[in-house]
């Protein structure tokens, strides 16, 4: 039983769709970010730098229990650990790779800063360009459905931003249409997470 320690961000939702798509037991741990929960001895010996997501496999390597931190690392340890998703030979594992750092290091963290710096409008739109036309060609962003896709879900899940219409990005609605159909990521985005917020 895999715990996975989270809170109700987008990245900390995105692990959660591997675990439900590899059909791997797992129990979530809620750590708000807000109250100092992730600031803990306890959790900093788990996540040195106190963020979520991070998870605690007791069936590591070697039958040894490892801690992984930093979602996109995660899920390319569960989909090693159930030999999916990861890309088809080593070709495509490869592009797989590629579109994950892609959109973990510029899309998740450009969209993530934007309504706290306007100035990142003209990066995100080149980034949502630079996806769309990419999406013009493939169903998906490497090959078969992957972690390349689990990455950025989440973001476009609920894609909420008043400088941007997604209607202008066809592809990107395209192939945003076709994951929230998928049961695993419904549950990630959905599943309750910590208490209901007061109020």
């Amino acid at each position: 039983m895999i715990d996975f320690y989270t809170w109700k961000t987008t990245n900390g939702r995105r692990p959660i769709i591997m675990l439900e798509e590899t059909d791997t037991p797992y129990r979530i741990i809620p750590i708000n970010i807000h109250d100092g929960s992730s600031r803990t001895p306890e959790y900093l010996k788990i996540s040195p730098a106190g963020k979520i997501p991070c998870m605690v496999d007791p069936s590591g390597p070697d039958g040894a229990p490892i801690h992984m931190m930093e979602s996109a690392a995660i899920l390319m340890y569960l989909g090693e650990k159930a030999g999916r998703f990861l890309g088809t030979g080593d070709r495509n594992r490869w592009e797989v790779t590629r579109w994950v750092f892609f959109h973990a290091t510029n899309v998740a963290i450009t969209f993530s800063a934007f309504n706290r710096a306007p100035v990142l409008e003209s990066r995100c739109r080149d980034l949502l360009e630079a996806m769309n036309n990419h999406l013009a060609d493939n169903e998906y962003f490497a090959g078969d459905y992957s972690i390349a896709d689990m990455v950025p879900i989440t973001r476009f899940w609920d894609f909420k931003f008043d400088a941007f219409d997604l209607g202008d990005y066809p592809n990107i609605e395209r192939w945003r249409g076709q994951l929230v159909t998928r049961p695993a990521i419904r549950h990630a985005m959905e599943v309750a997470i910590g208490p209901p917020a007061s109020g």
